[in-house]
Order: C-alpha cells, then structure tokens, then sequence
C-alpha cells in the first residue's frame, strides 16, 4: 500500500500526466470507472487553471489568439503546477515560460506583455493605502532624517519592446491599426492601483533608478544620494512633487542617520 505522501505524490503526477490510466491499480473501484471519474477531475483541473490563465493574461490571449493560448496554457500547466492554494497567485512563471516556448520566441514582445499583465495582477491584488502628504516630510525631529514607504501595490517593470502600448492598444478605444509598425524599445514603466484606477507611468532611467532605491526601502538621502552620482542634472523637486501628487507614498518614518 502506497503512503498518503506518495499516493499524494502519484496522483499529482497523473494529474499534470498525459495518461492516468498508471493510476488505476490504486483506485477505489464502485458502480462507476475509476478511471473515468478520475479524468473528469483531471480535465476540470485543467480547465480551472486554463480559465486562471485567460483572466491573468487577457492581452496575450488576443495576442495568440485563443485556440493557441490553450495550447500554450496546457504546456506550461503540465509543467508548473500550482505552488499555493490561491489561484490568483497562478501564473507568476507564465511570462518567463512564453519567453522560451518553441513558435513564441520569435515575438519576444509576447512575453513582455505578459510581464506586464502579471504585475498589474499583483497591483490589483495589492492594497490601496491612504496616501502622505508632502508637508509630512518635515515632521521629524532636527536630528532625523524621513524614510518613505511607497505603496505596496507599486510595481516597478524595465521592458525591451514597448509593452504598455501594446496593452493600451487593446483596451477599449485603443488603436490596435498602430502596432503594425511596433519595433523594439524599450520601456521604464511605474505602475499601482489607484483608489478607483490603475495608474501608469513612462519613466527614464533615472526617474526609474529614484523610484526603485525608495521601493527597496532606501533612505531618502541615499536614494537622492544613488540617483545624483548617476544623472547630477535629475529633477528632484519634480520628482519628489510627482511622488506625493499621485499618492505613491504610504508612509513616512523619521529615523536616526546611521554614523559615519
């Protein structure tokens, strides 16, 4: 008799298998086939994940189109089965396994998108906190210094093709003709959930650079300090104006600065 462990282990394989008919010897038999109803779980697995997919990624499937999609989507199933019990977790490796599948790697910008639909699922499955004001910068005590927690929805995403206007191009009244002369560049994008709307931003690089010190929690000073010794000439009032403007900042902490 098989463990709980490996009949656990067996039964995830024939699941994600081409075949179940090697489960059949374990099988509880009764007034139906095993292997019947057992398929019929399979397929629902399948679909359920399938159906997972299509609403994570609905871009690419109008890129594929959607026959191929499932093809594609049966693929990376039968590869990467699910890693935690929430289905809106499903599908964070999709992106990187389009990148590598035969007949889509030609179109690299397929994948790009892709990346950017998951990040605005994790967006949107992130919390909207109520936003600081610049003034509270100033709150802290002469011998500290803010440190600025951005909102936990921001995600930051560098792209080698243009994938926001591809994403853009595909949403209701969006210029779909205008992709027929898309060509690699790349894209520095900020996106978050607004209280009502994702939001987006194109950035350059050092706009980029300011935003991903903050995210990885760096002081103010050394994200100022990382930002200027790249690009002397960067916009901090504006960027510091921009910030606060789209209510990126959640939080601020005044902290002693570490000695020197």
């Amino acid at each position: 008799m098989l463990s709980s462990c490996a009949l656990q282990s067996r039964v995830a394989q024939a699941i994600l298998g081409e075949d179940g008919r090697d489960l059949a010897p374990v099988l509880a038999k009764g007034a139906f086939d095993p292997l019947r109803r057992f398929n019929i779980y399979r397929n629902n697995t399948f679909a359920s994940l399938t159906a997972t997919l299509i609403a994570v990624f609905p871009i690419t499937v109008q890129l594929l189109g959607e026959n191929y999609f499932r093809h594609v989507a049966g693929a990376f199933i039968r590869n990467n089965p699910p890693q935690e019990a929430q289905l809106v977790r499903y599908g964070t490796s999709f992106p990187r396994f389009l990148a590598d599948f035969d007949g889509i790697r030609a179109m690299p910008f397929i994948a790009e998108t892709a990346r950017l639909e998951w990040m605005i699922a994790e967006a949107l499955d992130a919390p909207a906190l109520p936003s600081c004001r610049l003034e509270q910068l100033a709150d802290g005590e002469a011998d500290t210094a803010p440190q600025i927690f951005l909102q936990p929805s921001l995600r930051l995403l560098v792209c080698r093709w243009p994938a926001l206007d591809i994403w853009e191009a595909h949403q209701a009244g969006g210029n779909i003709e205008a992709l027929a002369s898309l060509s690699r560049r790349p894209e520095r994008i900020a996106l978050w959930r607004g209280q009502d709307s994702l939001r987006f931003l194109r950035l350059d690089a050092s706009h980029f650079a300011f935003l991903h010190a903050l995210k990885e929690r760096a002081s103010v000073e050394a994200a100022v300090s990382r930002v200027l010794a790249q690009a002397p000439g960067f916009d901090l009032e504006g960027a510091f104006g921009s910030l606060f403007a789209f209510g990126l900042v959640a939080r601020i902490r005044h902290i002693q600065p570490p000695t020197k």
